[in-house]
């Protein structure tokens, strides 16, 4: 009698066991098909085209469509201080909109570039498409980029590209597998590899120890469930086809991309390029965190790299790395 009244509790809590144990992993599963979905999921659409008064020039929307036939919004401004066809392609971050480069288009046109505001795929006023940490994004900058070249056919045209966090990921994935050739890149709290970008985000928010439970189900749900080409989102193994000059810029107390890793990724990049570190800053605009040392360090970069298209003036000797303190 006890040992068929023993089976019966063996049997009932093995049952609890594995009822407990299946609730777990689908509570874990779907945690990482949600979680997934949050990462890739388009932001909500809205309209952009209100605009006020803006200094130096008329800002003006335009539709673009991808080679992959997603429509784009993007905005153009020409610079009333311009002396010739000097153009900047400015590139937001993750779930971030025109908004954030309002001032460095404020930067550019006073110093005679018109300027090309983009909102990526699933982002602000642009068609809804899956978030892919700048992959997919390469061919909004392509586009953005043939946009000015067709405005100018026949005619001398120089185009750079400013960047930020995706946007500076996309800017490398556009130069290395779409063959645009930009006459200069800028590439601000860019990510090395997603897979390190997704580890020390989450090292900022659960314990070091729970990082692998939760990145490796997430890069799973992402790469099985949403098609999130995971393999490809490595902005360190495209820079060695950036032909240009680059200035890379980035915070000494980045979490996302650490500072050392900043330097592997620098090392990658062919010359002629310059490296610029902002004390005390974290993942985030640089050019509001210390505009002093960004207009510095940006100015001396497109004086050296970004001449007029007039000024047949080459910059002399050899380009140099400019990671010390900027007076």
């Amino acid at each position: 009698m006890k040992l068929m009244k023993r089976k019966s509790i063996a049997k009932k809590t093995g049952k609890i066991f594995l009822y407990t144990l299946g609730a777990i992993t689908g509570a874990f599963s779907a945690g990482a098909l949600l979680g997934a979905w949050t990462m890739i999921r388009p932001g909500r659409k809205r309209d952009y085209d209100c605009i006020g008064h803006i200094a130096f020039g008329k800002l003006e929307p335009i539709s673009l469509i991808a080679s992959d036939d997603v429509r784009l919004h993007a905005w153009v401004q020409r610079s009333s201080k311009a002396t010739s066809n000097r153009w900047v392609i400015l590139l937001h971050g993750y779930r971030s909109d025109r908004l954030i480069l309002q001032s460095r288009r404020n930067f550019f046109v006073r110093r005679g570039y018109h300027t090309l505001l983009l909102h990526f795929r699933g982002h602000g006023s642009s068609e809804a498409a899956n978030i892919s940490y700048g992959f997919q994004e390469r061919l909004d900058v392509k586009a953005a980029f043939d946009f000015i070249r067709s405005s100018y056919a026949g005619q001398p045209v120089q185009i750079g590209i400013d960047g930020v966090s995706m946007g500076a990921a996309a800017a490398v994935f556009a130069v290395s597998y779409e063959s645009i050739h930009p006459d200069w890149v800028i590439l601000e709290s860019c990510y090395d590899n997603i897979d390190r970008a997704l580890t020390n985000r989450l090292r900022e928010l659960v314990y070091g120890a729970f990082v692998p439970l939760i990145a490796r189900p997430l890069e799973f749900a992402g790469k099985h469930v949403f098609h999130l080409p995971l393999e490809d989102l490595n902005p360190q193994k495209a820079l060695g086809k950036i032909l240009c000059p680059v200035l890379v810029l980035a915070g000494d107390s980045e979490k996302v991309l650490k500072a050392a890793e900043v330097e592997q990724f620098y090392q990658g990049i062919p010359e002629p390029k310059r490296l610029v570190f902002f004390p005390g800053a974290a993942h985030e605009d640089l050019l509001m965190y210390d505009p002093r040392r960004f207009n510095k360090a940006v100015s001396d970069f497109l004086r050296d790299f970004s001449p007029s298209l007039e000024d047949s003036r080459k910059p002399s000797g050899e380009p140099t790395s400019v990671d010390a303190p900027i007076a």
